[in-house]
């Protein structure tokens, strides 16, 4: 019998990069002798306002044109999400539904699945959410069954009791829910995967999904590849802390796994023959949290091949030497977070135990290095108030050499301890599920706020007034501020000062993005499309 698997992956609208989880799956089904394809909900979308292009009110490059883009990324309607669905269950006639979900996405997923309760598909839902709180997952009537860890082996384990036409309720690493009873099945975990054996599989992905606008450039074969499993540190506003504390708890080994220049050499050469790419995303939480001597054997072997990639990492580690080989190397883009400009909250509330001072020292290095960077920030945290909120502004103005910010509201995630500190507090239920409503079919951006604080912690009237300023804010000297506080309410003041903003910001930031994205193509070779647009 050869199993035929879907992979259904609900995705928040436009949401770029083809997920590395569902390709690994991909793999490991084509490898196992299954006939696998996939569903995901990334290209529906009633607006094209994508994150990455409706950053461009908030200092980031506006890499293509609204037309442009969408012709390169096939956006559909989200009313066809549902029929497509079912059509494609109709067509595929799966043995078995794959999901993987975000807490943000989860009531899009269980839609998906009411719409096809009648077919009578057993399922498996994995993914950071199913990690995170299995119970809460498992206990919805439309689930049979968690991945409570890893997928790889269970993944394994899976298809072989398909293949032998036996049941998968004691597949270790799982939890499953009898449909009649709503009995439950614990089963043991299963090891920790060997993230060195299977090679992400893109193909399953329409080859638009491979395109990616960044930073000022279109790249046309964009994927996505790990080399570094885990984080070390303990952010309290992310998932990663508490997925290796998990690894502990059930004895399965340490989460923290690298890749050697080795085999992340012989994925690369793999990448080039399937999909000749134009840019890697690095997806590790943080690339340079990992010894020096792995950083310059990283470095030395990339630079044989200069094909562009993107990281994210921690702002302190980004030495002038590990630059220096980075850029040797041929990165095109660094994330950096931020995340709060108050030392005191930042280093005893979200655990980032880094000195202003310090981020001043190494945001130098990165402006010296020439290297292209956008900065990360959350707002509207637990015991935040709105100075805290402008004191974040003054420190990204400080940082001067970025082109771009993200703005992120808090969003309480499942199994982060600041979570844990709003339900403490009384700001937030335990109950509260993230994104819910933002997660329903042909929602959009997950960006409701789930606090409710007193004062003199931030409002909610205030954070909305914020989030539409802070970029003015993180440009603007002080003398404006006053104004600028105006323009939280009142819409033409902010839209002559978004003007004026985006001019001056093309003119400083921008620009200077632009000359070094030029530079790096001249160094490396690599040809480009430039669009640098401000809206």
């Amino acid at each position: 019998m050869k199993p035929k698997l879907l992979i259904v992956y609900p995705n928040l609208p436009l949401m770029m990069s083809p997920a590395m989880s569902v390709a690994i799956l991909n793999a490991i089904g084509k490898r196992e002798g299954c006939e696998v394809e996939i569903f995901e909900t990334t290209q529906y979308s009633s607006e094209f306002s994508n994150k990455h292009i409706r950053q461009s009110e908030i200092g980031a490059v506006r890499a293509n044109k609204d037309d442009e883009v969408k012709d390169m990324f096939y956006v559909r309607d989200p009313s066809e999400i549902i029929p497509d669905f079912k059509q494609h269950v109709e067509r595929f006639k799966p043995d078995m539904i794959w999901m993987s979900v975000q807490e943000d996405v989860f009531r899009m997923g269980l839609q998906l699945l009411e719409s096809i309760r009648n077919k009578n598909i057993p399922n498996i839902l994995g993914g950071i959410f199913a990690i995170s709180d299995p119970m809460f997952v498992l206990h919805n009537p439309l689930v049979d069954q968690v991945c409570i860890y890893e997928g790889e082996r269970v993944a394994v384990d899976v298809i072989n009791c398909l293949k032998a036409g036996k049941t998968t309720k004691y597949v270790k690493g799982t939890w499953y829910k009898e449909k009649d009873t709503f009995g439950i099945y614990k089963n043991s975990p299963q090891p920790l995967a060997n993230i060195t054996e299977i090679i992400p599989d893109y193909t399953c992905f329409d080859v638009k999904r491979w395109n990616r606008p960044m930073g000022g450039r279109t790249f046309n074969a964009a994927v996505s590849m790990e080399t570094y499993r885990g984080c070390p540190y303990n952010c309290t506003y992310c998932n990663s802390p508490n997925t290796r504390d998990t690894a502990k708890i059930l004895d399965i080994g340490n989460f923290l796994r690298r890749k050697p220049a080795t085999v992340v050499e012989h994925e690369l050469q793999e990448f080039k023959k399937l999909y000749n790419p134009d840019l890697i995303m690095i997806q590790d939480d943080s690339f340079l949290a990992r010894p020096g001597k792995e950083i310059f054997e990283f470095c030395e072997m990339w630079s044989k091949y200069k094909i562009p990639f993107w990281m994210n990492t921690r702002i302190e580690n980004c030495r002038p030497d590990y630059l220096a080989a980075l850029k040797e190397a041929g990165i095109y883009r660094i994330s950096l977070g931020i995340e709060c400009g108050n030392p005191e909250y930042r280093e005893n509330i979200l655990l980032r135990k880094v000195k202003n001072e310090k981020y001043e020292t190494f945001l130098g290095y990165i402006n010296d290095s020439n290297i292209p960077y956008g900065l990360n920030v959350i707002v509207g945290m637990p015991y935040e108030t709105r100075d805290m909120v402008l004191e974040t502004a003054k420190m990204v103005r400080d940082a001067r050499g970025y082109d771009g910010i993200n703005i992120s509201i808090f969003q309480p995630y499942r199994g982060t301890k600041l979570r844990q500190i709003a339900v403490d507090a009384g700001f937030m239920s335990d109950d509260h599920v993230n994104g819910w409503d933002s997660g329903a079919i042909g929602g959009g951006f997950m960006d409701k706020w789930a606090l409710k604080m007193p004062e003199p912690y931030i409002q909610e009237h205030e954070l909305q007034g914020l989030i539409k300023t802070f970029a003015l804010y993180a440009f603007y000297e002080d003398k404006h501020w006053p104004e600028i506080h105006k323009a939280e309410t009142d819409e033409q003041l902010r839209q002559d000062y978004m003007k004026d903003y985006t001019e001056k910001f093309f003119e400083t930031y921008q620009q200077g993005g632009a000359d070094r994205i030029q530079k790096f193509c001249a160094m490396h070779d690599h040809s480009s499309t430039y669009h640098w647009e401000v809206a």
